[in-house]
């Protein structure tokens, strides 16, 4: 895990001390001055426990700001070793001073090597924790930040498709183009609604998918048998919103030829406890055969995106043409992924 330095990890790290060694001159002033004989030998033993211990720490905690966080592991040990162990070895002079009249005795080489090690751990686990919470909110951000530009490719990708359905309603003059023009407000109404929200119920996607599919009825007048079945119940599921539509859209997009006995386009959604899958499959015309195989879709393209950032080892998809029918299948195990 890289490891970073900023103002906000200079403020924990001076806290982070604070904590450390207000906690142990408290516990080691019980704990040694309870043994003596007097405040006055008390204090002198507490002093010449937590000064040898504070000054290598402090200098130690530098090299470790410097150096370790750095990455510079190597050259951190090297330092910090013989500088405590030099450390001790000189202020055993000024210990033995001190320590006169005391009824105590220290290796004061160990002390400095267990405290330091001590608070240079109590340190290097605080700023790993900061920094996996920090790298996870990085991540939740930038997660977002896609999924927003993913949506707001769709919007005008999805108002496109449908707005040329009614075109085609209005050059024909058809009396349906009202009843398209109204199920395009309702299409429209759910989009705005939903597409925002990070997941919906899959009653309201089921909505949305059959509107469309009204809307396609309407403008094709006809000519080319669609079906759309739900098998199972949708209460108590959520999901990513718009996953369906742009299947849907596709599959009518390169569906249709002029030749109304051979269009089709069955859509069938199979709903199980943990489990939601889609299956498509549609006609395509000898001419688009090369087309729809080497042709970018946005909307496929982007709402596979989506469902490697909502459902990352949770779902399957799989597409094939044969013998001029595209089919294909999405899985999504919702119980790797709670929404």
């Amino acid at each position: 895990m890289k490891l970073l330095i900023n103002s906000n990890d200079k403020k924990q790290a001076l806290m982070d001390s604070l904590y450390f060694w207000s906690f142990w001159i408290l516990f080691t002033g019980l704990l040694v001055g309870i043994a003596q004989s007097s405040l006055t030998e008390a204090l002198k033993a507490v002093s010449a426990l937590i000064i040898p211990q504070i000054i290598p720490a402090f200098l130690v905690s530098v090299l470790f700001d410097v150096l370790f966080m750095k990455k510079r592991i190597a050259l951190f040990f090297i330092i910090s070793i013989p500088l405590c162990y030099g450390f001790g070895i000189a202020i055993n002079f000024w210990f033995r001073w001190i320590m006169k009249g005391a009824n105590m005795q220290v290796n004061n080489e160990i002390l400095i090597f267990v405290f330091t090690s001590m608070y240079i751990g109590f340190r290097y686990v605080r700023v790993a924790i900061s920094q996996r919470i920090l790298l996870k909110e990085e991540e939740n951000k930038r997660v977002t930040a896609e999924l927003q530009y993913l949506r707001s490719q769709l919007n005008p990708h999805f108002l496109f498709n449908a707005l040329n359905s009614i075109y085609s309603l209005i050059l024909t003059q058809s009396d349906k183009a009202g009843e398209a023009t109204l199920n395009l407000s309702e299409l429209m109404r759910f989009h705005i609604d939903l597409s925002g929200k990070q997941f919906i119920e899959l009653g309201d996607e089921i909505a949305m998918a059959e509107r469309y599919i009204a809307l396609e009825k309407l403008k094709l007048q006809g000519r080319c048998n669609i079906q759309f079945t739900v098998s199972g119940t949708a209460e108590k599921i959520k999901i990513a919103p718009l996953i369906f539509m742009p299947f849907l859209e596709n599959a009518f997009k390169h569906g249709i030829s002029s030749d109304a006995s051979s269009n089709f386009v069955r859509a069938n959604l199979i709903i199980n406890p943990g489990l939601v899958l889609l299956e498509i499959s549609n006609s395509i015309p000898q001419k688009k055969i090369a087309e729809k195989t080497a042709e970018t879709k946005v909307g496929i393209e982007n709402t596979i995106k989506r469902l490697d950032l909502h459902y990352k080892n949770a779902y399957t998809f799989n597409s094939s043409v044969k013998e001029n029918v595209y089919s294909m299948s999405l899985k999504i195990d919702l119980t790797k992924h709670a929404a």
